[in-house]
């Protein structure tokens, strides 16, 4: 079964350079993604001997694979960045039709896959992000589904597949494994819990202060590895709102996951009906809205702006959504659909900033209120896309 992809909806109108790299997290679906596209031939460099025969001779290899190319797990063969660095700048000397170099680069590991690039492809390369599948893209995906097993792909086309042991080995291999080792941590058993943490703080103020005393490292390792996790499409910071752009990037932070499912697995739910009444489920469907905004711009090949409002009388707006000409929306996140509240339009208001819109944003749906609309989360991708035209 193929879930129509957005992404490939917009993928005749990217600009890009001769190296287009999709960045994703593994078994999101980038190889299946690309493999839609037509006249592109697929090379695998998880086969030994592919991956041995480009290591060894990388010009004699790219000479016998021309045209089109989707290079899937491109890091793992990285002798291979070099030469395609000088077949990009030796078509951009002669202008010869028969050496233009249209090449995609797939990588989960994004520690290794942004090292390669960027010592032989910058300026180069253009970069393109997929994630899991969005609520948009799964359709008629119901609540209770989409919060255990999130967007991955498997778990929604395997019949039977449980989300507790694909999700396990998941973070066993991809995030402990493979993200650790080529990070070269080796207190690995503290940036496992780190994680743990992170997760367990979804849709709050990331303390990184408090996770180091829990895991028994310093402030600064906590930052760096949760930069790692950012890097690699694991977590997302949403940064708050303020006009002085200094102010911005010191101030703390908000850390979401990427996918809902991973958060839920590593805050330890295995059943739907106990989390649906814990203090956490307030949070996780926060997160829901923000991963499904996100998707929305990534899936277009644009960068999402989103900022989280709090004032210090504790007045906060989940999500302020920068779109294009400085115009910006305002949303508000609730598991029971509520209006916002006089304090809430008060700060809007002295923001002094061009807001379009208020949402108030639930996973079903609601009734408009007089201060914002309710958008389900069925409807949002419309509903955003109605103000980016």
């Amino acid at each position: 079964m193929w879930y129509q992809r957005d992404f490939l909806t917009f993928i005749d109108h990217y600009q890009s350079l001769p190296i287009k790299v999709l960045k994703g997290p593994r078994q999101c679906g980038k190889t299946s993604l690309l493999e839609k596209i037509p006249n592109y031939q697929t090379i695998y460099f998880d086969d030994l001997s592919t991956r041995q025969f480009a290591q060894e001779n990388p010009r004699l290899f790219l000479d016998q694979n021309r045209g089109p190319l989707i290079l899937d797990e491109a890091s793992l063969a990285p002798n291979i960045f070099p030469e395609l660095k000088r077949r990009v700048d030796e078509f951009r000397r002669t202008k010869n039709p028969e050496q233009k170099v249209d090449v995609w680069i797939t990588g989960s590991n994004q520690t290794l896959l942004q090292k390669n690039v960027r010592e032989s492809l910058a300026g180069r390369a253009s970069y393109f992000d997929l994630n899991t599948l969005s609520w948009h893209e799964l359709k008629n995906v119901e609540l209770n589904a989409f919060m255990m097993k999130g967007g991955w792909p498997e778990l929604h086309i395997t019949p039977g597949l449980g989300p507790t042991r694909y999700l396990n080995d998941l973070i066993s291999t991809f995030i402990e494994k493979d993200i650790v080792a080529a990070a070269g941590i080796e207190k690995t058993a503290a940036f496992s819990q780190c994680l743990q943490l992170a997760a367990g703080r979804v849709g709050q103020l990331c303390n990184a202060s408090d996770i180091a005393k829990n895991v028994g490292v310093d402030v600064v390792t906590v930052q760096s590895w949760l930069r790692l996790l950012e890097e690699n499409a694991i977590v997302q910071s949403v940064p708050p709102f303020f006009s002085n752009v200094n102010q911005r990037l010191i101030k703390t932070p908000k850390y979401y996951f990427s996918d809902v499912g991973l958060a839920v697995r590593l805050q330890g739910w295995t059943d739907y009906a106990p989390l649906q009444v814990s203090p956490a489920f307030g949070h996780l469907i926060e997160n829901i809205a923000l991963s499904e905004i996100s998707r929305f711009f990534t899936n277009r090949g644009e960068a999402p702006v989103i900022y989280f409002l709090r004032t210090k009388d504790q007045i906060e707006v989940d999500f302020l959504i920068q779109l294009p000409n400085q115009k910006y929306i305002a949303a508000e996140v609730k598991t029971t659909p509520q209006d916002m509240t006089a304090a809430q339009l008060k700060v809007l208001d002295s923001l002094k900033i061009n807001i379009i819109e208020r949402w108030i944003l639930t996973p079903s749906l609601g009734p408009n209120f007089a201060n914002a609309k309710s958008i389900n989360f069925s409807e949002l991708w419309n509903a955003l896309d109605r103000q980016t035209v």
